[in-house]
């Protein structure tokens, strides 16, 4: 089969598609026909391991995993013999985990009490790779208890992330106020923002509102930029370290202090779970794929080059060619 190996740490430049021996199912394991699977910032993270303490997660010399991609759907091609919830032909979606390879390949293995479930009826292949960016984005909204009254801002809502935070705080049933580019506008407009804010036209630390959550998608703000955005009791949330480290400081120091007014949430809800609401969401039309480029296989470092940029808009997909009607 053909994979995306990465043999060690480095720029897209060191990433070799290559022929490499198709994996065998375990007993508990479902063997998957990989039809689409993304690149995003997790991976470029991966990729390069930078900082240098994710070494510490990564592997400290090398990557412990050589391929890499969280995101899966496709097709079951065999199962264990121990396997009764799967069988060859169901179409399947969901994510990898980190210990074992990536679904940057055209086939990979998940345990059968993996993060996978069945895909809705009639939903594209390339639909269903979107569970990466909305667990990180889930974690956060959950936390924010975006009940009908609370007001959440999402800054950065454009990206996969930011995209799956709009869509899910909706859900939720909170107001939803979307800070984007001008070219985003309507596209934040059509995910449900109750408010759509154009940064690069003023400044969205001036409307003169105050939130329950502020929520930093892209992890470019600072909270001193921001505090006066929230209420007295408002929470400021971020998917990364901040301009120089700055929010992993002050979330340590609201750690200290007990205050929580500045957080990095991680996923509480187990990824079996999470992928399985998902699958109910995506089946009742209440979170679709934003999707700005898909490749294919062979031209995968273009696509890690293009999501470093960080330019992208909602996902990066890598497809199957001609998988079936349905993959774009």
């Amino acid at each position: 089969m053909k994979a995306a190996v990465v043999p060690r740490y480095g720029s897209p430049d060191v990433i070799r598609v290559c022929d490499i021996a198709k994996p065998e199912p375990g007993a508990d394991d479902v063997l998957i026909r990989v039809r689409a699977t993304t690149v995003n910032r997790t991976d470029c993270g991966e990729l390069r391991a930078h900082p240098i303490f994710m070494r510490l997660f990564y592997g400290f010399r090398r990557p412990r995993r050589m391929i890499l991609g969280f995101d899966v759907a496709g097709d079951v091609e065999a199962v264990g013999r121990d396997v009764t919830a799967f069988k060859p032909g169901d179409r399947v979606f969901g994510m990898c985990p980190t210990r074992r390879p990536g679904a940057q390949a055209d086939y990979v293995c998940i345990a059968e009490t993996g993060p996978i479930a069945h895909m809705p009826a009639g939903l594209g292949f390339a639909d269903a790779v979107v569970c990466e960016g909305a667990y990180y984005a889930d974690a956060s909204m959950r936390r924010a208890n975006p009940q009908p009254g609370r007001k959440i801002m999402v800054y950065g809502a454009s990206g996969a992330i930011g995209t799956a935070a709009v869509q899910l705080a909706k859900f939720y049933g909170a107001e939803v106020t979307a800070v984007v580019a001008t070219k985003h506008l309507e596209l934040a407009k059509s995910l449900g923002a109750d408010r759509v804010i154009d940064y690069t036209a003023s400044d969205f630390t001036k409307i003169g509102e105050r939130f329950d959550f502020l929520f930093d998608a892209v992890g470019k703000l600072s909270f001193t930029r921001c505090r006066k955005l929230l209420k007295p009791d408002g929470v400021f949330g971020s998917t990364d370290m901040g301009p120089w480290g700055s929010t992993l400081l002050l979330v340590l120091w609201s750690a200290l202090t007990r205050s929580g007014r500045v957080v990095v949430h991680l996923p509480r809800v187990s990824a079996r779970a999470f992928v399985e609401f998902m699958r109910d969401r995506l089946a009742a039309g209440q979170f679709r794929a934003v999707i700005d480029r898909t490749y294919p296989l062979d031209a995968i470092a273009d696509a890690y080059r293009y999501v470093e940029t960080g330019q992208k808009t909602g996902i990066v997909v890598i497809a199957a060619p001609a998988a079936d009607e349905n993959t774009r």
